[in-house]
Formats: structure tokens, C-alpha cells, sequence
């Protein structure tokens, strides 16, 4: 009896046993079912199949929506389609600001814009931030703030200064330094006041969740920062290399044990990735990211994985990519001008618009269209459009977004101003008015000025010409003076008293010619040389006649082959000097010669009458009434100086040795002739 109890009783806490360890296998098996269930919602993105050697360090979303990826081997640009690479150099983290991306690198920072990189030597950089608008970085030797061309060593305390700085961030209006030399809190960057050095240990990836600060202290534990003095330890895991907020869950990432996945408020376990459960395939996790759209980015080293968002988004984000005038690009156009209007000169009137949509989810599913001032062109891929000589004025540029039949869009507006041309613009307009009216009035002027000119120029010809006629009317008088004439008649006379019939006749005849020719050539301004020499011959010969003092006279002429008939001289112009050297020149005890010769030398008519009297100033002194002579001479002379500026007068004695043996009358005046 008793061995039967007591073999029931040991049957009984055999199956209790049994029992017991039974539902521990069965919770046991739940929970590693719930730890290590299969997460195949991550998928690789086969753009990343060329780069799946690099190793990723970090992942950055500009506000293009663009996805970065610094490596050791470049960086990386993703548009939810394909991989674009930029350079080669190792960088470590990344930074947009406008549309500027900051890389850090072992070498110091690089900065790429649309112009190019330019880099800037230093240390290896672990983390770029900005703060109110200053961009800084952590260094392997202490903190640095980015100046325009240079990077500015930030002195802070000797020991935070030669430390090696993983991660900053700014908390409750404090920065926070980890490093591999303890966890810092500072007021300020620049020339700080407050430097506390919280904890002591090598710190790494800061995380704000929750109101609250966490940081990785020795890539195993992650602790809550409450306070200067209070920190609590909520998780540890072997190989800590980051922890990154998705979707209110804390991703645990580390170098070679997959991601463990923690609840954001209490810590506790939820679920972990690795090589075992999950399309991961490895361990090896470099980085974990969301995007804007939220959808999740794992780096390892057999690619990069993402988790699209479930939710899809309304619309695509869009982007003013670029903006070309006259095909050159301007720079930071997404930033610079898109709150203003773009001011252009009337000669840049040739526009072209890039314009992008970047959707990871749906890459394909984009369609796009546009207006200027007008209205909009039908949906299309098409994400650039040309704007050729486009006219003076305000231009709107709208372009729209959208997936496929959806009514969400995104919309981007773009405003730009071409300038009038100059030759529109109202300054130029009074200018050229004012200008007109200055060219007219000058014109005008000139144009009276030269009337004027004109007409004093015709009075002083009329008044020339009056002088002329008035010297030509005394010429006349003078030549045809009545002493003259009245020797003349007396010679006549005495020739019909003497009943010399056939000598009257001639001298009448004679005198007659004479007449004649003084008066119809008085009414003439030139004649021809022929009748000149006519009248002179027909004048001396009644001189030879009547003159008590006897003479001889000779006219010559050297005209270089032209006609005496087409040379044209004024009338009445050589008789006065013949008459003055025939009535106060010649003497009665000695024969008297005069020579009258006509020459052409380079177009000018000159003339020479010489004689043998008693000299031009000798007859002065011997003749006492000299009126006649005088008169005469001071008016032909005159006459010779106003023909022409070319004319050219002169009288002087002739001399041999130291005796006075005649006069010389020389004059010339520009050469004419009648063809």
C-alpha cells in the first residue's frame, strides 16, 4: 500500500514536471519566434548592384528629396531610379544646406555645389552640423567652424580640443560632445563660457527621442542623459555602432550582430534583423534611414535594402532642378530665387527650365506640365522646356507634378522679369527727345549760320564787285581824262589845218577805235587778252602822235602755246602804267622805250611794263601836279589786290649801279581762259 502511494506520488510530480517543461518550450519557442520572426519586407534596390563593395558610412536627404551616400569610395546620389557617383575620395558624413553638400572626409571637408568641389584640408571628420545658419564639424582633433575658404580650429578646453569628436547636437540650449574622451556639454561653440565635462568613457550617436537625449557610451550600453550628474543605462548590446529613431522604434545597429529593434518608451525588446531572418542576408549593418516619405534604408555589406512606405504618398516632390539663360546656368536657383523675381537684361530672352520629381516609391509613375503667362500644356514625362526670344516684361513659370491619374500634385512656381530694351525705357525716350531736339535746333542753327554766311558772303562780293566797278569807273575816268582827249582833238586839228588828209583820217579813225573799245569794254568785267592788246596799241600809237616826248613801245607775249583770244583779263588794267611812264617819265632830250610783255607762268597771267625814264620816286620830285598819277596808280593797284588773294603787285626803280635807268610795274593775277 505504501509503495503504491508512493509510486503514485512520484507518477504525479513526473507529470508536473513534464508539463512544466513543456510550456516552457512552447513560450520559449513564441519568443524566439517573436525575436527571430522572417522580416522580408526590406528589399534590395538593384541600382545599388555595381556598388555593393562600399562601405557606407552615412545617409543624408537633401531638400530636393535626393538620397546621399558617403562611402569609402565616394558619395552617392539617389533618385529612386538610378546611382549617380560623385568623386572617389573616402568621405564619412554628410550635410545639405541650400544646395550645397557638405561631405566629410579623412582629409578634412569637401564641398560640392553646381560649380564643382573644393575641398579643405584638416582632419578626418565624424559629424557636420548647422546651427543658426554656422555650419560646424567634429574633427579626430576637436571641434571646427567653416569659414568662407578655410576651416577655424574652435578652442574649447585641452582636452575636449585633442579629442577624437564623434557626434554633436544641440539639446535644450546646450551642445553635446561625444567623444572618445568623454561626454561634453557646452553653451557655445565659439568662445564658450560654460565647458562640463558630464562623463568620462568613449560616447557615440546621439538620439533625441521622447523629450529625451540618448547616447552610446563604449559602443555597448546606451544611456538616457537626465541630467549633468544623472544618466541611466536603458539597453546593452555587444557592438554599438549607432542607434537611429524609425518610426517611433529605436533601431540598435551594430557592426557584426544584425539590428535589434527596441519599443521608443520602454526599451524593451520588440524584435531583431539578421542574416538568419530576413532578406539582410548579413550582420554587417553600416546604416539605418527615413526619408521623408518614410521609407526605411538598411547599408550592409551586401547592399543597400529599403522598406517602402505602405502608405503612398499624394504627390511627388518636385524641384527646379535648373534654370538656363542664354544656356548658361545659374547657380543655387532652387534656394536663391524662389522666393523673388529674377531680373534679367532685355538681351538674355532665351530661358530653359529643368524640372525633376523624386518619389522613391513610384520613380516611374511621374507625369509633368506647364505654363508661362498662359495656359497649361497637356500632362507629359517631358521635365525640360525651352523658352526662346521671349519679349520684354513679367513672366510666371508654373510647373505641376503628379502620379499617373491622381488629382494630388506638387506644384513649383518661378517668376522672372526681362528688362525693356534700352531703347524703350523711358530715360532713353526723353534722352533721345532731348537729343533730337538739340540736333535740330543745331541744325537750325547751322543751317542759319550758313545762310548768313552765304548772304555776307554775297554782300561782300556785291560790295567787291561794286569796288571793282567804281575802281573800273575811275580807271575809265582816268584813262579817258580830258587832258587827253583835248590833245587828241588839238592833234586832229592841226592835222586838217596842215591838210594832212590821209594822217587825219588814221588818227581820227584811231581815236574812234579807241573809243569804242573803252566803252563797250567799261561795261565788261574780263575780256579777252587780244582786244586788251588792241586797245594798248591803238592807245600808245595816239600817244606816239601827241606826246611831246618822243618813244617806242613794244608788246609782247609768251603764252605757252595758248591763244590770245581764250585768255581773259580785266579791261583798262596795264593803260595807267603805259600813261604814267609816257606823261612823267620820259624826258625830252633822250628817246624813250617801253616794253609791255604778258607772260603765263603757273596758272598766273603776269605782266611787266618797263621804261626808260627817269625812275618811278625821280618823277615824283620832277613832276609837281601828281594827283592823276597817284590816283591812278592806287586804283589799279587796287584792283589787281582784289581780283584774287593770289594777286601780286609791285613797282621799283631799275638801276645800274648806282644810276637810275628806268621803272618796272610788275604784276600778276590767276590765269583765265574762256573754255
Amino acid at each position: 500500500m505504501n509503495f503504491s502511494l508512493k509510486n503514485i506520488v512520484n507518477s504525479c510530480s513526473f507529470q508536473f514536471i513534464l508539463k512544466r517543461n513543456l510550456l516552457f518550450l512552447i513560450f520559449s519557442f513564441f519568443c524566439l519566434n517573436a525575436g527571430f520572426s522572417q522580416e522580408n519586407d526590406f528589399q534590395k534596390i538593384e541600382a545599388f548592384r555595381d556598388y555593393k563593395s562600399y562601405k557606407i558610412s552615412d545617409i543624408h536627404q537633401d531638400n530636393n528629396i535626393y538620397i546621399w551616400f558617403s562611402s569609402n569610395k565616394g558619395i552617392l546620389q539617389f533618385d529612386g531610379e538610378k546611382i549617380t557617383k560623385f568623386n572617389s575620395e573616402n568621405s564619412t558624413t554628410l550635410l545639405s544646406k541650400n544646395d550645397s553638400l557638405f561631405i566629410g572626409t579623412e582629409n578634412g571637408l569637401t564641398i560640392k555645389t553646381k560649380k564643382g568641389f573644393s575641398n579643405f584640408e584638416g582632419k578626418e571628420i565624424h559629424k557636420i552640423i548647422e546651427h543658426n545658419n554656422q555650419v560646424y564639424v567634429g574633427s579626430n582633433q576637436g571641434i571646427l567652424q567653416f569659414k568662407t575658404n578655410y576651416l577655424q580650429p574652435l578652442k574649447t578646453t585641452y582636452n575636449l580640443d585633442f579629442s577624437v569628436v564623434n557626434d554633436i547636437i544641440f539639446y535644450k540650449n546646450f551642445f553635446y560632445i561625444a567623444t572618445n574622451n568623454g561626454l561634453w556639454k557646452l553653451d557655445k561653440l565659439y568662445k564658450p563660457t560654460i565647458i562640463k565635462e558630464l562623463k568620462s568613457g568613449t560616447f557615440n550617436s546621439f538620439l533625441k527621442v521622447n523629450s529625451s537625449l540618448l547616447v552610446v557610451e563604449n559602443n555597448h550600453a546606451i544611456i538616457r542623459i537626465l541630467n549633468e550628474e544623472n544618466f541611466v543605462k536603458k539597453y546593452t548590446k555587444n557592438d554599438i555602432s549607432n542607434i537611429s529613431n524609425i518610426n517611433d522604434e529605436i533601431y540598435v545597429n551594430t557592426k557584426n550582430n544584425g539590428i535589434t529593434i527596441l519599443d521608443v518608451t520602454s526599451f524593451n525588446f520588440k524584435k531583431s534583423m539578421n542574416k538568419y531572418n530576413s532578406n539582410l542576408k548579413t550582420n554587417t549593418i553600416y546604416k539605418v534611414f527615413k526619408d521623408a516619405e518614410n521609407n526605411v534604408f538598411i547599408a550592409t555589406d551586401k547592399g543597400v535594402f529599403i522598406k517602402k512606405n505602405s502608405n503612398y504618398i499624394k504627390a511627388p516632390t518636385l524641384i527646379i532642378k535648373n534654370v538656363l539663360i542664354n544656356f548658361i546656368s545659374i547657380d543655387s536657383i532652387n534656394n536663391e530665387y524662389s522666393n523673388k523675381t529674377l531680373l534679367l537684361e532685355s538681351n538674355q530672352n532665351n530661358i530653359s527650365f529643368l524640372f525633376k520629381s523624386i518619389a522613391i516609391q513610384q520613380t516611374k509613375n511621374i507625369e509633368y506640365r506647364f505654363k508661362i503667362n498662359k495656359t497649361f500644356s497637356p500632362w507629359n514625362s517631358t521635365n525640360r522646356v525651352d523658352f526662346a526670344n521671349l519679349k520684354y516684361g513679367n513672366y510666371e513659370f508654373i510647373v505641376e507634378s503628379r502620379f499617373k491619374n491622381s488629382d494630388e500634385i506638387s506644384r513649383k512656381t518661378f517668376t522672372f522679369n526681362i528688362d525693356k530694351p534700352f531703347y524703350l525705357k523711358v530715360w532713353f525716350i526723353i534722352l533721345s527727345i532731348a537729343v533730337f531736339c538739340f540736333l535740330l535746333a543745331l541744325i537750325i542753327d547751322i543751317y542759319i549760320r550758313k545762310i548768313n554766311k552765304k548772304n555776307k558772303q554775297k554782300v561782300q562780293q556785291l560790295k567787291l564787285e561794286n569796288h571793282l566797278l567804281s575802281l573800273e569807273h575811275k580807271a575809265l575816268q582816268l584813262q579817258m581824262n580830258p587832258h587827253f582827249i583835248f590833245n587828241v582833238l588839238n592833234g586832229i586839228k592841226a592835222l586838217g589845218n596842215a591838210g594832212n588828209t590821209k594822217e587825219l583820217n588814221k588818227t581820227i579813225s584811231q581815236f574812234s577805235i579807241l573809243l569804242r573799245s573803252v566803252l563797250n569794254n567799261s561795261r565788261l568785267e574780263e575780256i579777252s587778252l587780244k582786244d586788251e592788246v588792241e586797245s594798248l596799241t591803238n592807245y600808245l600809237d595816239l600817244e606816239q602822235k601827241m606826246s611831246t616826248n618822243t618813244f617806242q613801245y613794244y608788246i609782247e607775249t609768251k603764252l605757252n602755246n595758248i591763244d590770245i583770244e581764250e585768255i581773259l583779263i580785266p579791261p583798262m588794267l596795264v593803260q595807267p602804267f603805259a600813261e604814267n611812264a609816257i606823261k612823267h617819265g620820259f624826258s625830252a632830250n633822250k628817246d624813250g622805250v617801253i616794253t609791255i610783255c604778258f607772260d603765263v607762268k603757273q596758272h598766273n597771267l603776269e605782266c611787266t611794263i618797263t621804261d626808260n625814264g627817269v625812275g618811278f620816286h625821280q618823277s615824283k620830285k620832277i613832276n609837281i601836279d601828281t594827283s592823276h598819277k597817284s590816283v591812278a596808280l592806287k586804283i589799279t593797284k587796287e584792283r589787281i589786290e582784289n581780283l584774287s588773294k593770289k594777286g601780286a603787285f609791285s613797282i621799283k626803280e631799275i638801276k645800274e649801279e648806282t644810276h637810275i635807268i628806268g621803272t618796272k610795274v610788275w604784276f600778276k593775277i590767276p590765269l583765265k581762259t574762256d573754255y
